[in-house]
């Protein structure tokens, strides 16, 4: 398989894996104002759901996340205007699939903890740890969108469109009133990934 071919594939499939998993199958359902307690009673009333959820909507997003590490990486060696951006990107998109892979074993352990107070506070450490996550999440967007617009490597929607959800990323960190953003923000992360997949599959490049 081609290297072209696999940053695709995990572009668009890993979108459409995490998509279904924390929209369909995740069985948490609290948004910005829900409570750890909230969040680990429903995950723990149906743990093998749960269990399901977690590893496509980690796992999805685990496969986006190497995507955007493998288009940074091309990015960054190829020494363009863009290349000091997408370097940082790359670091960060790899970050972020470590965080993924820890999470899920907070989560996973959460799902099957013996009380609701154990539950409650592993679910307090995955929440906590959100706010890196987007923050990371807001970072590689911004950067790797302003590469895309020097460069000019992919069309420069998608690097408008990551920008913008990059900074949506990290402005609904300031304040709770904001939280929605983040969740427009995950949304146009994934039309970037799914974008960036078809042009990378249509490019002539390898």
């Amino acid at each position: 398989m081609q290297l072209k071919m696999q940053t695709s594939l995990m572009l668009i499939i890993g979108t459409v894996v995490s998509l279904i998993g924390w929209m369909f199958i995740y069985p948490v359902t609290g948004g910005p104002d829900a409570t750890a307690a909230e969040n680990a009673a429903q995950l723990m009333a149906d743990s093998d759901l749960g269990k399901v959820g977690m590893l496509m909507g980690f796992g999805g997003m685990g496969a986006v996340f190497i995507g955007f590490l493998n288009l940074s990486r091309k990015m960054a060696s190829g020494g363009g205007a863009g290349a000091p951006y997408a370097n940082i990107s790359a670091i960060l998109a790899l970050a972020l699939v470590v965080m993924g892979v820890f999470t899920i074993g907070i989560e996973w352990a959460a799902a099957g903890a013996s009380s609701a107070a154990e539950g409650t506070a592993l679910m307090q450490i995955s929440l906590a740890g959100s706010t890196s996550f987007t923050m990371a999440c807001g970072l590689l967007l911004v950067l790797f969108g302003i590469g895309i617009i020097l460069e000019k490597n992919f069309h420069i929607v998608i690097g408008g469109l990551s920008v913008l959800a990059g900074a949506l990323f990290l402005i609904g960190n300031l304040s709770e009133g904001l939280a929605m953003g983040g969740f427009i923000a995950w949304l146009a992360m994934m039309v970037v990934a799914v974008a960036l997949g078809v042009q990378t599959l249509r490019s002539t490049d390898n």
